[in-house]
């Protein structure tokens, strides 16, 4: 499956499940699309699981295991359907770091 075809597929989809990568969970909250993690644990040093984890915490995902009985209970329970929208970027941010850093 080509990029272009996945992206459309993801602009389509009412839901999107995904592995846990950064990648994968910043294009489904650009899109705006409720999204279930699904975080490979036998993975060392897994970042994916801390930021699931944390993601999740603060309502922007549901996070599931490889365990099918935690996806099972997330899709029955239907909790992804409350999702906090993440908050758009802020482009100002770096603009106003370098104006003060240079004095401006």
């Amino acid at each position: 499956m080509d990029y272009k075809s996945l992206n459309q597929d993801m602009l389509e989809s009412d839901l999107i499940i995904s592995h846990a990568g950064s990648g994968s969970i910043l294009e489904s909250f650009r899109l705006n699309k409720p999204l279930i993690v699904v975080v490979n644990e036998d993975l060392m040093d897994n970042y994916q699981a801390e930021l699931a984890i944390e993601l999740e915490n603060k309502g922007y995902l549901a996070y599931s295991s490889t365990r099918f009985c935690s996806m099972n209970q997330i899709l029955k329970s239907q909790t992804y359907e409350n999702l906090i929208p993440f908050p758009e970027p802020d482009a100002t941010i770096i603009a106003n770091i370098l104006n003060e850093e240079m004095g401006v």
